[in-house]
């Protein structure tokens, strides 16, 4: 799937489209899969940072039946839980600066002592590892429900 050009994507039979479902709410513990991304918000501009996380372990408080329903697709074939990803966007202004040196030091990298720039930690957090605690975010439409990052916390 990686590999889809723009064509082979618009080929795609339209009843073979799946809407992606939310990760059932609890505990996981991830992995930063590669350099975090940097971009502005569409509405506001504000300046953004955006780790994408992949799943290594579901914790004992997510719901075993929510958690096959997650990975099942609808032909019923079940992903592994380290195929599916999360991001987590963290606004790069001065005062909310903060939650994204707490996220850095829940990676593990230390942001007290280190005499590095929040960039230079950056710079460090592919593949760190933590723990995640994932909540429900319902669409301003209220017809859809995506999975979002509430906390995140360092790995056990």
């Amino acid at each position: 799937m990686a590999n889809q050009t723009f064509e082979s994507i618009l080929d795609t039979p339209a009843d073979a489209v799946e809407r992606p479902k939310a990760a059932p709410a609890g505990t996981y513990g991830i992995v930063v899969r590669g350099m975090p991304e940097h971009g502005v918000s569409s509405q506001k501009k504000t300046p953004f940072v955006r780790f994408t996380y992949a799943y290594v372990a579901a914790g004992e408080d997510v719901d075993e039946d929510e958690l096959k329903a997650f990975l099942t697709d609808k032909d019923g074939n079940v992903s592994q839980l380290s195929a599916k990803t999360i991001k987590d966007t963290y606004y790069t202004t001065p005062d909310s600066l903060y939650r994204l040196t707490d996220c850095l030091e829940n990676m593990g990298l230390d942001v007290e002592n280190s005499g590095k720039s929040i960039r230079q930690l950056l710079d460090e957090t592919p593949n760190a590892s933590l723990n995640i605690l994932v909540g429900h975010r319902a669409s301003e439409d209220g017809t859809q429900v995506f999975a979002e990052v509430k906390r995140t916390m360092k790995a056990e």
